[in-house]
């Protein structure tokens, strides 16, 4: 019998409570990075848990926090979210928040490539975010788009790109609610690519029914409890 794994994207997406952000690192050590609640999270399915604020955090502080975690199991992420230490652990930190699953596009067309050894890896986080008509119709019209964009962007610095579902509750019609993950090397010349005349006109944005929203995002300085 073939075997297959599953891996769904957890984003938690809020407003936190403290005023800066090493105090927001401080407190997400304390709770979110409790070693026993890494352990119980570990052990449900969380494969990878990542940390991310806006790039210009460092400038102007807006108390956004972004996660970005991978599970090998929905049964698990809602038990371990289900308990109440971590239910109280995430009130300390965050004053509103959102929490959406998403499944892998496989349809759209994605790549992986390494960090050079000689090249800094900052963990920019590229998002976009928003509706398409038809799932079918927004891969073809993505696939279409990216091809032509990916040598230019390796180029640029990316490392990876990726395509996401916003999953359905079981009986629940389809999910059209679409986020792209783009990773790159460097902040700037992610910038200049997104804004360049042959990524504005590549057609990629005609896969969404409105205007989608679009983010960029940093790992925070300092020691933050990841794996």
């Amino acid at each position: 019998m073939k075997q297959t794994m599953t891996f769904n994207l957890l984003t938690v997406l809020g407003k936190v409570i403290p005023t800066n952000a090493d105090a927001t690192r401080e407190l997400h050590n304390q709770t979110a990075g409790n070693p026993d609640g890494v352990a119980a999270a570990k052990y449900l399915g969380d494969m990878s848990h990542m940390t991310f604020m806006h790039t210009n955090y460092a400038e102007s502080f807006n108390g956004d926090l972004l996660f970005m975690d991978i599970w090998n199991s929905v049964e698990g992420m809602q038990k371990f979210f289900s308990d109440e230490h971590v239910q109280a652990g995430a009130s300390m930190m965050f004053s509103s928040r959102e929490a959406v699953v998403w499944s892998k596009l496989d349809s759209f067309l994605n790549f992986h490539f390494p960090c050079p050894s000689n090249v800094k890896n900052d963990k920019i986080v590229g998002l976009v975010r928003g509706f398409v008509k038809s799932i079918d119709e927004a891969a073809e019209i993505h696939n279409e788009a990216i091809s032509g964009q990916t040598a230019r962007a390796r180029a640029a610095g990316i490392l990876s790109h990726e395509f996401y579902v916003r999953l359905a509750a079981p009986g629940s019609p389809e999910a059209l609610e679409v986020l792209g993950v783009d990773l790159w090397q460097n902040a700037d010349r992610m910038m200049a690519h997104y804004m360049s005349p042959e990524f504005q006109g590549s057609g990629l944005y005609k896969i969404f029914a409105s205007k989608p929203k679009s983010s960029t995002w940093v790992h925070p300085k300092g020691e933050w409890v990841e794996w």
